[in-house]
């Protein structure tokens, strides 16, 4: 991080009002419908983004508008929590135009994943603000993904996540900042000002829908770059739809067991039916012989 001091938002309570802002792909209202509903049920009140269903191509809108919604939601004093609508591509587009100092002066829940990765680690590095890796829109009403999810931003609560069905590459007790998300996503902001340090950091990483090679390409190059001996622990979370997860795992102990930090896979964290909420930021220890990870504090003031 930037040499700034964590800040966290105030937590989520009901009746309260939420943003919803679609800084990646577009997004159709049939997509996130369940989703809304279930916030109103919390009971929440919504206020959607002035450009969430903009198209341009793959994109849902123009940079300058969907930076424009984020800065809006973070600027209404009314609204408590952002949600994004969907990942996709593109919210790594205009990290360069966010005003960082607007989001450190009104801290605000947000919450995402998969490609809002790129956005939840700048604002962390940027502004100091704990951000949460957790489900879109398009994702909440799966498994116990709200559950989870409200349970964190919504308690004073230090999650104990328990992964026993996971399977140990390397042994060992460790404690860092806990950061991550989806790995194609962050190894494309490698050599940007938006990527924290990893210098003690526990790193989970996630993916969707790339063969094996090309996880291997990505893990290469983050061990090339240097930057994962500087971790004290490294987790793999979901890997799906990514090919035979015997290939996969072969070569996830062949690339990361020659770390000398452990390492642990299958944490519910990602693209699966359970995507287990995190704090991007947060102080935590994983313990592979219990495959178990702790979060130290709460996400929320």
């Amino acid at each position: 991080m930037d040499s700034l001091p964590i800040i966290k938002s105030p937590r989520l309570q009901p009746n309260q009002t939420v943003g919803i802002i679609a800084p990646a792909s577009p997004v159709n209202q049939s997509e996130i419908s369940e989703g809304l509903k279930l916030l109103e049920s919390f009971p929440l009140k919504i206020k959607q983004g002035e450009h969430i269903f903009d198209r341009q191509d793959y994109l849902a809108g123009s940079d300058n508008d969907r930076v424009s919604d984020l800065h809006q939601m973070f600027s209404d004093p009314d609204i408590q929590a952002i949600f994004c609508a969907r990942g996709g591509y593109g919210s790594a587009r205009f990290l360069n135009k966010i005003d960082f100092d607007l989001i450190r002066k009104n801290p605000k829940i947000i919450v995402g994943f998969s490609d809002l990765t790129a956005l939840l680690l700048a604002i962390y590095n940027k502004s100091g603000l704990i951000t949460i890796h957790g489900p879109t829109l398009s994702y909440l009403p799966k498994n116990k993904n709200w559950e989870h999810l409200s349970r964190l931003i919504g308690m004073l609560y230090k999650p104990r996540i328990s992964f026993k069905q996971g399977k140990e590459i390397n042994k060992g007790i460790a404690r860092g900042t806990l950061l991550g998300g989806n790995l194609s996503t962050l190894c494309s902001l490698l050599a940007t000002p938006f990527l924290p340090s990893f210098e003690g950091v526990i790193l989970f990483l996630e993916e969707k829908g790339e063969s094996p090679y090309k996880l291997d390409r990505m893990l290469t190059q983050l061990l090339l770059s240097g930057r994962l001996n500087r971790l004290s622990a490294l987790i793999i979370g979901q890997i799906e739809d990514c090919g035979k997860m015997e290939i996969i795992n072969s070569m996830l102990q062949e690339r990361l067991g020659r770390l000398t930090i452990p390492v642990a896979a299958g944490l519910p964290v990602g693209h699966g039916n359970e995507n287990i909420s995190l704090p991007l930021g947060l102080p935590a220890v994983l313990d592979t012989e219990r495959m178990l990870l702790k979060i130290e504090e709460s996400s929320v003031s």
